[in-house]
C-alpha cells in the first residue's frame, strides 16, 4: 500500500519536531544555541583602506631585490593591516616603458608606491612630483626629489627591514 506524499511529509515533520522538543527538554545544549559549540574564529583578515604597491621590473618577484622589498611590504602589511600588491613592468627596461605601469598603480588608488629596479625607480621619481599626496619609496640616493619620496640607502641584508619601516611609517601617515 502506498502512502500519499503529504502523509510522509507530515510524519517527517512530527519526527523532527519530536527530536527538537526532546533535546530542549533534556537540557542538552543545541549546536546553534549560545550554550552550544563555539564557532571557529573567522580566518578573514580585515584590511585598512590603504594600498601599498610594489612596481618591479620584468622579472617580478624573482628578482632578489624585488623579493626583499616584497617581503618588507608583507611585514609592513602585517603590522598595519594595509593591503599590498605588486605589478611587474613588461617589455624593455626603460623609463618610458615603466611610466604607464606606475600610472596604473597611481590611478588604482595606491597610497604608497615602492619601486624595485632602475626603470621602475626612475618612473616613480618622475611621478612623485605630480602625485604629491602619494608616498614613494625608492632605493638609492634621490637628491632633489619631492618631499613625498623616501630614499633608502641599504646593505643587501637590511633592505627588507628598511622597506618594512618606510612602508609602515607611510601607511600610518596615510591614516592606516
Amino acid at each position: 500500500m502506498r502512502l500519499p506524499g503529504r502523509w510522509v511529509l507530515a510524519v517527517l515533520c512530527v519526527a523532527v519536531a519530536g527530536v527538537g522538543v526532546g533535546l530542549a527538554v533534556s537540557g542538552a545544549p543545541l549546536p546553534w544555541s549560545p550554550g552550544g559549540q563555539a564557532l571557529p574564529t573567522p580566518r578573514a583578515r580585515v584590511y585598512e583602506n590603504v594600498d601599498a604597491c610594489l612596481l618591479t621590473g620584468a622579472s617580478g618577484l624573482s628578482d632578489p631585490v624585488a623579493a626583499q622589498e616584497w617581503a618588507g611590504m608583507e611585514d609592513a602589511s602585517k603590522a598595519t593591516s594595509a593591503r599590498v600588491s605588486y605589478l611587474a613592468v613588461t617589455g624593455p627596461a626603460t623609463v618610458a616603458q615603466a611610466e604607464p605601469f606606475a600610472g596604473s598603480l597611481l590611478v588604482s588608488g595606491c597610497k604608497v608606491v615602492v619601486a624595485a629596479g632602475a626603470a621602475p625607480r626612475a618612473a616613480a621619481l618622475a611621478e612623485a612630483g605630480r602625485f604629491g599626496s602619494v608616498r614613494f619609496v625608492v632605493t638609492g640616493p634621490a637628491a632633489g626629489s619631492s618631499p613625498n619620496v623616501t630614499a633608502l640607502v641599504f646593505t643587501s641584508s637590511g633592505l627588507r627591514s628598511g622597506v618594512a619601516s618606510a612602508v609602515e611609517a607611510d601607511v600610518h601617515a596615510e591614516g592606516g
